[in-house]
């Protein structure tokens, strides 16, 4: 009896220390969920290297050139056999369709092999273009090796390079070249044919620029061979008189002014991509990270090849993204990590099983990008076995980038996931600012003391970044070269206290409960279209520019059922105050002469998508006042009478859109 009575209290202390361990557990698993004190502790190394760059590199060795730290890992023990970079080339003469696997070659770099190819280019640079230590030398490339193996050489010989988009043309081109006074220009021999439409004309307008075609096969030829030439600069002229807020690469952002800026990227900047980034996002020398987006813009080049090459890592380039091959492509090149932005998930995950699709399932330890809505964010990762996501936030101009690293449900759809210690501490580098409720461009400050304050739980707000030392803006934001009024229009001070300053981002952004972060839109007049930033400027100029016939023109940006960002909208007012639309044959004439023009001097984001006509008022102070034209209501506008046209790549025109149209739009039938 006393031993039933035993074991029944035995069993009674048993089962209450198993529900208080039982509750204890779930407490533990509630805070952690909330302050995700684990991934916290894993960002504790950064600490280290915050301090070596600040303290030993920026005041002790003044060594901010990325060259020195690439050039470490393409000496070590381990550079012989490390692969630096591999390269999916279609082979001539195969087709896809047909081929399969077949029509790749992969060619592979070792980093001891990049290494040697870069000192070649570098001789060559220097001895037979006259490259010199700070000149700006611009490079209209694709996408393959030469494209990294001449940029490294620029950072060998003291040079800044700057990446053209290779779609730009005409007056946008050539401002680009005249903007950060480049001397010379590099032109991929596959950009030929678009380079020389404008070419008499940057000729004409810039004499004494010198501009060399790279023939690729030619030149990797010279690179690979051990007889050519090398050239390694000293050190000492390569560092002298750099600052750690100088450029180390020029890439372009839309400007509102109507033509591209050339956004300062320092040294300070590829620092904290090189460093900060990849630890945030858990690559290591094992990452092999495909990459498709084109690598003159800072996603692909600043946040692909960078940190891939800093940890020893591998970068995988596709020439550009190819939704059938793309899962053969990552096969071929062994990858485990992929680069994204929103757009290209959204194919990946609309389309049809593809070839090698399978194979790849489970191989995908991180997609990582920016732009991926919430509702694609886990159809991606379930229909493909990849274990993360790492979405991230930043632009061409920008001094920081937020980083979200989801792989157990926390911030689905966010740009920052941060635990609770690591938010505090980025807080001080950014934060957010609540706007006017009446107008989200505008400000909200206290009426009595005249500052900002935080936007609550969920409400909306501007994102703002810290300029550290504000008697010296450019330390910590150099903003655009060569254009100081668009670099400080982006400054705002006395926000928090008197004094203080801060880069606005021009985007809204909210926070939830656990303090992750989400992007809302963009503000003003730029709109995000496949993945790039449209500025309305650039396209009304060049529509008023080439249509004779059109007396005004406004371009918004309209949201697409089930397309990422927005896509261009145009409304127009002839000279004959659209009396064009009534007559079928003038509207075409009309229509077909914004598309030849649109094809010929737009690159392909920035065409406009959709067409309507309107009355366009200016304001007062002679003014288009764009906010009563925004968030356009597709087909047929907020009344359902509203006829728009949109871009028909298939019959090379504007067609009608109708209700059944759109619909196929939206389900990916008809592509934009």
């Amino acid at each position: 009896m006393w031993g039933l009575l035993t074991l029944f209290i035995s069993l009674i202390v048993f089962c209450y220390i198993f529900k208080r361990k039982k509750n204890i557990i779930e407490s533990l698993n509630k805070f952690e969920r909330k302050y995700r004190v684990i991934d916290d502790l894993y960002l504790l190394p950064l600490i280290k290297q915050f301090i070596n760059h600040y303290v030993v590199q920026c005041l002790i060795t003044k060594r901010f050139s990325l060259w020195y730290e690439f050039e470490s890992n393409a000496t070590n023990n381990i550079s012989n056999s490390q692969i630096a970079i591999k390269y999916a080339r279609l082979i001539p003469g195969k087709d896809f369709k047909i081929d399969g696997e077949n029509s790749f070659e992969i060619e592979n770099l070792t980093y001891k092999e990049l290494y040697n190819c870069i000192l070649r280019m570098s001789f060559i640079l220097r001895e037979e273009f006259g490259v010199k230590k700070g000149d700006k030398i611009s490079m209209y490339f694709m996408n393959k090796p030469i494209f990294i193996i001449i940029w490294f050489s620029l950072w060998n010989l003291g040079a800044i390079p700057t990446f053209l988009n290779y779609n730009l043309t005409s007056n946008p081109l050539i401002h680009c070249i005249k903007v950060v006074e480049s001397n010379i220009v590099l032109v991929d021999d596959e950009c030929e044919k678009t380079f020389n439409l404008t070419k008499d004309q940057i000729k004409f307008q810039l004499p004494n620029i010198k501009i060399f075609l790279i023939n690729e096969i030619e030149f990797m030829n010279k690179l690979k061979d051990s007889k050519s030439p090398k050239f390694r600069e000293n050190d000492k002229i390569r560092d002298e008189f750099i600052k750690y807020w100088d450029p180390a690469v020029l890439v372009f952002t839309s400007g509102t002014t109507g033509l591209p800026k050339s956004a300062v990227n320092s040294w300070r900047k590829i620092f904290m991509a090189s460093h900060l980034f990849p630890r945030a996002m858990h690559m290591t020398k094992e990452s092999n990270i495909y990459t498709a987006m084109p690598l003159y813009h800072g996603t692909a080049s600043i946040l692909g090849v960078l940190p891939a090459l800093i940890v020893n890592g591998t970068i995988s380039i596709g020439h550009k993204f190819s939704l059938s091959s793309y899962w053969t492509q990552v096969k071929l090149c062994e990858c485990n990590t992929i680069q994204y932005v929103g757009e290209v998930c959204r194919y990946l995950v609309d389309s049809k099983k593809t070839l090698n699709e399978d194979y790849c399932y489970n191989k995908i330890k991180l997609a990582y990008g920016n732009g991926l809505r919430p509702d694609i964010w886990m159809k991606m990762k379930k229909r493909f076995g990849i274990f993360a996501i790492g979405e991230f936030y930043s632009s061409s101009e920008a001094p920081f980038a937020t980083t979200c690293y989801e792989y157990n449900g926390i911030g689905i759809g966010a740009i920052r996931n941060n635990g609770y210690l690591a938010s505090k501490f980025l807080g001080f580098q950014y934060k957010l600012i609540a706007m006017d409720s009446n107008d989200e461009t505008i400000i909200l400050r206290d009426p009595i003391n005249g500052f900002c304050r935080e936007p609550k739980i969920n409400e909306n707000g501007e994102m703002i970044m810290r300029i550290l030392n504000p008697k010296n803006i450019k330390s910590t934001f150099p903003g655009y070269i060569n254009d100081d009024a668009a670099t400080y229009s982006k400054i705002i001070r006395d926000v928090f206290k008197k004094g203080d300053a801060w880069v606005r981002s021009d985007d809204l952004m909210k926070f939830d409960e656990l303090g992750c972060i989400y992007f809302v839109d963009r503000m003003g007049d730029t709109y995000r279209w496949k993945s790039e930033n449209v500025s309305t400027s650039e396209v009304e100029n060049q529509i008023l520019e080439f249509v004779p016939n059109i007396k005004n023109c406004v371009i918004v940006g309209a949201k697409v059922k089930n397309h990422e960002g927005r896509a261009g909208y145009a409304l127009i007012q002839t000279k004959l105050n659209n009396i064009e639309e009534k007559d079928e044959i003038k509207r075409n004439e009309l229509l077909n002469k914004i598309y030849d023009s649109s094809i010929k001097y737009l690159p392909h984001f920035a065409r406009p998508v959709f067409i309507t006509f309107e009355t366009i008022e200016f304001t007062d102070n002679h003014k288009i006042s764009k906010k009563i034209f925004r968030d356009p209501i597709l087909p047929s506008g907020k009344n359902g009478n509203l006829k728009i046209y949109y871009l028909d790549s298939k019959n090379k025109g504007y067609s009608l859109l109708d209700a059944e149209t759109y619909e196929k739009i939206s389900k990916g039938e008809i592509r934009l």
